[in-house]
């Protein structure tokens, strides 16, 4: 049978108060019955003591009735609060008072007085039971006689006073009584208190399991109302910020989807057509070349678009394993820079470099710092309108060295800025100039330069400029 988390909290709250009841009563009988005990001690202990001083004086009292008699007397008188019986050597009771008050001297022998018998003095509180009809508290002393010629000490008998304490029963009876109805009373309260408890615990969980049912379902707009500012709500708040990052995760997916299907399609589409008109004679024979020279364009397009993607999968799956050395920053950049020449050319793009003269050398991974340079200084080209203006900056600064790559343009909205480290992210379609790209190349930077430990960032000043600046550790 399946066990809800809210009968297994609530069940385990009421086996604890169990559990706290049968420590208590019995920790509070024997507590009470020691405070007796200790109270009561030290006088129970001196009247047994001084019935013992008298005992010494029994072997000369013989047969003689009225030293009996006095004997007795002197023992009750010594005894005070308490009742006085003397044992011989072997248990036997030889005197006890009158009035017996509930003890069965026939019980009384060797083993009661065991203790006497080894010369130690005890106190004891001895139940209800078959020497004594009440709960009595029993100081048990030996009687003993110093042996003037030797030395020697023998044992003559016990010195014994009891005190029947029926009043301790009462009195741990009614403390265990009001503890109990205290107790039943709080329980029946820690009921109440743990059933709502339970409940308001349980019930946003079971919100969290019927949400994680929905969006397993596929609706990722399910959400969790959030009523609290304790461990339930921190849950709850994070359960939120889950399904908003998979629901943003789903559009980029379906917005991929869509991306790379246009991107695929009209390609293709345009690989086909060309083809077709070539094998069925449709294009002239003097066309043919430029016709296959568009189909090699496509083709390579459609190359860089399939070795991105891999490539962004393996960044992400760890599987580039970064050969770090030291790279010369500054050549590095230069090399990017000559080999778009041609392109900088064609825009008539003013390039301004601003390199720093120490030569900053990073410790880095060259293939994959070439990579970042080569897809920022293409984005730098491709948004900078013709005749615009790029700046390329090196410097060396505290251990570091920063790379800046800044362009004139329409720049990116303060809301694209968020977002275009993401995979499959691309600005505004309709003001954008990237017409081929599919929102891989900034993520795939982005991943590079955080393997390296490194940092990334842009600005932007709408209608003005952007930049990009990383920075990567000295070597």
């Amino acid at each position: 049978m399946k066990k809800s988390l809210f009968s297994k909290i609530f069940f385990t709250q009421i086996f604890v108060n169990l559990i706290v009841i049968i420590l208590i009563i019995p920790t509070l009988f024997f507590a009470i019955g020691g405070y007796f005990v200790d109270s009561h001690r030290e006088s129970i202990l001196q009247e047994a003591t001084k019935i013992a001083q008298m005992g010494r004086h029994v072997n000369a009292l013989g047969k003689d009735k009225k030293a009996w008699d006095f004997f007795r007397s002197g023992i009750e008188f010594a005894s005070g609060q308490s009742y006085a019986i003397v044992t011989d050597a072997d248990g036997n009771v030889i005197a006890a008072p009158k009035d017996t008050r509930g003890v069965n001297l026939m019980k009384i022998n060797k083993n009661f007085i065991k203790s006497a018998m080894e010369g130690r003095s005890m106190v004891a509180l001895y139940p209800k039971g078959i020497i004594f009809n009440e709960q009595t508290l029993v100081s048990i002393v030996p009687i003993q006689e110093n042996d003037a010629l030797t030395g020697e000490t023998h044992f003559l008998g016990a010195a014994i006073a009891y005190k029947p304490m029926p009043q301790i029963r009462h009195i741990q009876n009614r403390i265990i009584s009001m503890v109990l109805m205290v107790h039943i009373l709080g329980w029946v309260i820690a009921f109440v208190v743990a059933f709502i408890l339970t409940r308001q615990i349980v019930k946003p969980v079971k919100r969290m399991r019927d949400a994680a049912k929905s969006i397993a379902a596929g609706n990722f707009e399910q959400r969790i109302p959030v009523k609290s500012n304790d461990e339930i709500g921190e849950l709850s708040r994070t359960f939120n910020s889950m399904t908003q990052s998979l629901s943003e995760l789903e559009n980029m997916r379906s917005s991929f989807i869509s991306d790379v299907s246009h991107e695929l399609r009209t390609p293709m589409t345009i690989i086909s057509g060309f083809v077709e008109g070539i094998l069925d004679g449709t294009v002239p024979e003097e066309d043919r070349e430029k016709y296959l020279s568009t189909v090699l364009e496509e083709i390579k397009r459609l190359s860089r678009l399939v070795s991105e993607l891999l490539e962004a999968s393996r960044l992400e799956q760890g599987k580039v394993e970064l050969k770090k050395e030291s790279v010369d920053i500054n050549r590095l950049l230069l090399e990017t820079v000559f080999a778009n020449e041609q392109r900088l050319g064609e825009k008539k793009i003013n390039l301004d470099l601003k390199l720093d003269e120490t030569t900053p050398i990073a410790f880095a991974d060259k293939d994959s710092i070439k990579r970042v340079l080569i897809n920022l200084i293409d984005n730098a080209i491709k948004f900078t309108p013709n005749g615009g203006d790029i700046l390329l900056a090196t410097l060396r600064k505290n251990k570091k060295v920063y790379v800046s790559i800044k362009n004139s343009g329409e720049g990116i909205s303060s809301e694209d800025l968020r977002h275009i480290w993401e995979r499959f992210y691309k600005t505004d379609k309709s003001r954008s100039g990237d017409k081929k790209g599919v929102g891989l190349g900034l993520h795939i930077v982005k991943t590079i330069i955080s393997q390296h430990g490194g940092q990334i960032y842009a600005q932007s000043e709408e209608g003005k400029s952007t930049t990009f600046v990383f920075v990567l550790d000295e070597a």
